[in-house]
C-alpha cells in the first residue's frame, strides 16, 4: 500500500467522523464552517481533522453547548475549549477526541472573528488543490510518514511550502530545507500566487 492509498483511507475515515458528529452542520449554524489542513487536500498522515469557522460576533459558550451534546457519543471521549484570543492565533480554540476503533482522531476547531487579519489555513485551500498534483501529493505524504518515523515533529504547512514552492523532493531535502526557513508556528505560508494577488 502506498502513502496516496493509506491517505486515501484517512480521509474516508475524516469524512465518515464529520458525517457522524455533524460538526461542519454545527458550526455553519454560528457562522461560515471551513474544512482545512491536512483534510481538505487528502493529505491526512495523522488522525487528525481541522476546521476553521468565522463569525461577526465571537461566541464560544453558543457553539459549546453545540458540542456538548456531543459527549452522548460513546466514541467522543474529549472535548476541551481554550481562550486564544489575547494570543498571536487571536481566535478561540476547541478540541475533540474520537475514538475509532483502534485509532485516536484529534478534531481541531477555531472560532475567529469574520475581520481577522493575518494568514489563515482557509486561504490556501484553493491553491492547495489547484496547484497539488499526483507527484507532489505523494512527495508530500511521503515526507510526512518518514518524519514521523524519525520522531520529527514540523507543521504540515511548512512541508507544503517547502515541496510546492522550493521544489523539495525527499525527507533529507526537507530537512536540510528547514533549517535556512522559518518554521515557528504560528506563522503561516503565504503561497506567492496568493500574496501577489
Amino acid at each position: 500500500m502506498t502513502s496516496l492509498d493509506r491517505a486515501f483511507l484517512n480521509k474516508q475515515q475524516a469524512d465518515k467522523i464529520l458525517k457522524e458528529l455533524q460538526l461542519v452542520e454545527k458550526w455553519n449554524e454560528i457562522g461560515d464552517c471551513f474544512v482545512v489542513g491536512a483534510t481538505a487536500y487528502d493529505l491526512i498522515v495523522k488522525p487528525d481533522i481541522d476546521l476553521e469557522t468565522f463569525c461577526e460576533e465571537t461566541k464560544p459558550e453558543v457553539i459549546m453547548q453545540k458540542l456538548t451534546v456531543l459527549l452522548a457519543n460513546p466514541n467522543v471521549i474529549e472535548l476541551k475549549y481554550r481562550d486564544y484570543s489575547k494570543s498571536d492565533f487571536n481566535g478561540h480554540y476547541f478540541k475533540l477526541v474520537y475514538q475509532a476503533q483502534e485509532v485516536q482522531w484529534t478534531i481541531d476547531m477555531w472560532l475567529f472573528s469574520i475581520d481577522r487579519e493575518g494568514a489563515l489555513s482557509r486561504d490556501i485551500v484553493p491553491f492547495m488543490k489547484n496547484y497539488l498534483t499526483p507527484e507532489t501529493r505523494e512527495i508530500i505524504l511521503d515526507i510526512k510518514e518518514a518524519l514521523i518515523e524519525k520522531e520529527q515533529d514540523f507543521s504540515s504547512v511548512f512541508i507544503y511550502q517547502a515541496v510546492l514552492e522550493f521544489g523539495v523532493k525527499n525527507v533529507n531535502e526537507f530537512i536540510e530545507w528547514s533549517t535556512t526557513h522559518n518554521t515557528t508556528v504560528p506563522y503561516h505560508w503565504r503561497p506567492k500566487a496568493i500574496v501577489s494577488d
